[in-house]
């Protein structure tokens, strides 16, 4: 009798397991379903008139033709690649180049926003995977910001934007000193 309920009872625990997941990966697939309903490409006019699909690109152009910039504010992708200008702290990391990502947001001339590195040819330095983007500000086209990282380290990216790219150069600090240089290219995906 007793081995029939510890039975029951570890069925039972192992069913609320399972229906978590399941619960879990029915709101990920309901989510990820409703955001991809929605066409990047093209976009229904308010009337919802369905013969009168504008493409996205032609609206987003018009309406920065009228003066509605939205100056850095979104998600900006592309590369960062390290030199091996002077005595790099590492000189293993000559030539090391990451996927990296920014999501900013502009209010006035103040940016704020993320940062996060992905494996190119080499990891993240010093694995620092995550960071927050700190003391940003634009100046016309040119944008300075401050990358803070949970290891202490930072990076100071100054670049400038045309359209829809921002390029420029990077130095990431450590203890008082230059840990790592180098150059970063990106284009706004959102």
């Amino acid at each position: 009798m007793q081995d029939r309920r510890r039975a029951t009872g570890v069925l039972a625990y192992a069913s609320r397991g399972i229906a978590r997941r399941l619960l879990a990966a029915v709101l990920a697939i309901a989510i990820c379903g409703c955001a991809t309903n929605v066409s990047r490409d093209s976009a229904v006019t308010p009337g919802g008139n369905p013969a009168a699909v504008v493409r996205a690109g032609d609206a987003h152009s018009a309406q920065i033709g009228a003066g509605a910039d939205r100056g850095v504010s979104g998600v900006w992708q592309g590369t960062s690649l390290s030199d091996c200008v002077g005595e790099p702290s590492d000189p293993g990391r000559c030539s090391a180049m990451q996927q990296i990502t920014r999501t900013m947001f502009q209010r006035g001339d103040e940016v704020t926003g993320y940062y996060a590195c992905a494996f190119g040819n080499q990891v993240c330095r010093h694995l620092n995977e995550t960071g927050v983007i700190r003391r940003g500000s634009v100046n016309r086209t040119r944008l300075t910001m401050r990358v803070m990282h949970e290891d202490g380290s930072m990076c100071f990216f100054t670049g400038w934007r045309k359209d829809d790219r921002f390029d420029g150069g990077y130095e990431c600090l450590q203890g008082g000193g230059i840990i790592e240089q180098g150059t970063f290219r990106t284009r706004r995906t959102y």
